[in-house]
């Protein structure tokens, strides 16, 4: 471990209190403390005690998240139970990787010969397209081999070329 001025007993009395959802400036605060930059200096050059005040971080934020649903539960006014639940969880949500929004992310393996490529992108972008609009709120893999070219796929994305088949954006009906 990196040299530290302060005993064991103070770092794993900061530790406990991170696992009680405090705050490390809160902590900082008192006398017996150290400051947030030298407990920040202790993350950066040992990785062990870094490890552990992540692992404190992590379990005083579901303390916290538990104690807001706890709270908005038992909240007087249901209004005010909500929106300080709200912030709770907007806080969580910057702090913590658990307690973040989710974006929907598609993702697409393409292992097809250069002649495929086309085809295995329309197919790729339909399957993609489906998942969207089932609005799903879960990672999703889009998986697209394809052994077909451009030729094979009328009524699909249309060879903008200009190969005669209908082209995007336009209606089967010429508009």
């Amino acid at each position: 471990m990196a040299d530290r001025e302060f005993a064991d007993d103070v770092i794993e009395e900061l530790l406990d209190q991170l696992t009680q959802g405090k705050s490390l400036t809160e902590i900082c605060q008192d006398p017996r403390m150290p400051t947030r930059r030298t407990v920040q200096r202790w993350q950066r050059d040992d990785d062990e005690l870094a490890g552990r005040i992540l692992e404190a971080r992590e379990v005083g934020f579901h303390h916290l998240a538990e104690q807001a649903v706890r709270e908005a539960v038992e909240a007087a006014d249901p209004i005010k139970g909500r929106l300080a639940f709200d912030a709770r969880r907007w806080y969580l949500g910057k702090l913590s990787n658990a307690f973040a929004e989710k974006p929907i992310s598609i993702g697409a393996v393409l292992n097809v010969d250069r002649d495929d490529a086309f085809a295995a992108v329309t197919g790729a972008l339909e399957k993609a397209a489906a998942a969207i609009s089932s609005r799903r709120d879960s990672t999703i893999t889009v998986d697209a081999v394809s052994s077909s070219g451009p030729a094979d796929a009328p009524g699909r994305l249309a060879d903008l070329a200009g190969s005669g088949r209908e082209r995007l954006g336009e209606d089967q009906d010429g508009g």
